[in-house]
């Protein structure tokens, strides 16, 4: 009933939200209040004869004072209430932010050539994120070597090897030539007028004896690569990585090994 009063209490939760010190307001809300209520006869008495005069405004404004004088400094412990448990809730948001772990580096390639677990490598660490958007987080396809160029970057995994167009955000529309080691014959090193390129040469079904037997097509892809050195390696490693997928094909899966042995046993 005291508008005075009322204007007074928001403007010092208005200021404590928007300083961030809510605490010092919730002190500020509760000084007030109790200050308030010691004062509210007064205050509102004079109140009510400046407005409505006479006998009346006297009664009406001692009437305010006395309900004033125990809700004003309730009001105020209310304030320092809500004030205080603000306070609590910011500091726990700030001591959860920094206990918070950042990541300080990209997650590791967990599994190397081998099946082991290499040594971690910033570039195989990047060469796999990339994957990972090549192939939408397939975990069945994993990251086995990368090799960036000045124009593209190569990167080779357990099923297929990608060629793909520099830049910092790579997806599907990155890749310029995708090659599968089901259509792979061989990669190697070819040249050309003093040129050194990747030449990877795709299968073909020779069925002149009457049985299928894969050989090497007319479709023969070819990369420029800088240096005989760096296309030497890459080749290698795209033959290398051939062989693990032929050998992975001959291999039985995990559950049919553990239904064999439980056979066995």
């Amino acid at each position: 009933m005291d508008n005075r009063h009322q204007s007074e209490r928001e403007y010092i939760r208005y200021h404590g939200a928007t300083s961030g010190e809510h605490l010092v307001a919730g002190i500020h809300g509760l000084a007030h209040g109790i200050i308030g209520g010691m004062t509210s006869i007064i205050t509102s008495t004079v109140e009510g004869v400046k407005t409505e005069g006479g006998v009346s405004g006297f009664f009406s404004g001692l009437g305010k004072g006395l309900v004033g004088t125990v809700t004003k400094p309730v009001a105020g412990a209310l304030d320092f209430a809500s004030e205080t448990a603000q306070t609590v809730r910011d500091m726990a948001s700030l001591s959860n932010h920094r206990l918070s772990v950042q990541r300080v580096r990209k997650p590791r390639c967990c599994k190397g050539p081998q099946g082991l677990l290499p040594r971690y490598s910033a570039t195989q660490a990047d060469g796999q994120e990339q994957l990972f958007r090549l192939t939408d987080n397939i975990y069945s396809e994993f990251f086995i070597a990368v090799e960036t160029i000045d124009s593209y970057c190569v990167l080779i995994s357990s099923k297929v090897v990608y060629f793909l167009k520099p830049g910092d955000y790579v997806d599907r529309e990155a890749i310029f030539l995708e090659v599968k080691y089901d259509d792979l014959y061989h990669c190697l090193v070819s040249k050309d007028h003093g040129k050194v390129y990747v030449q990877l040469t795709k299968k073909a079904e020779s069925t002149s004896s009457g049985v299928a037997i894969p050989g090497p097509s007319h479709q023969k892809p070819m990369v420029h690569v800088k240096s005989e050195s760096l296309a030497i390696k890459i080749s290698q490693e795209i033959n290398y990585a051939k062989s693990l997928y032929y050998e992975q094909q001959l291999m039985l899966p995990a559950s049919e090994n553990e239904d064999y042995l439980l056979l066995e046993s």
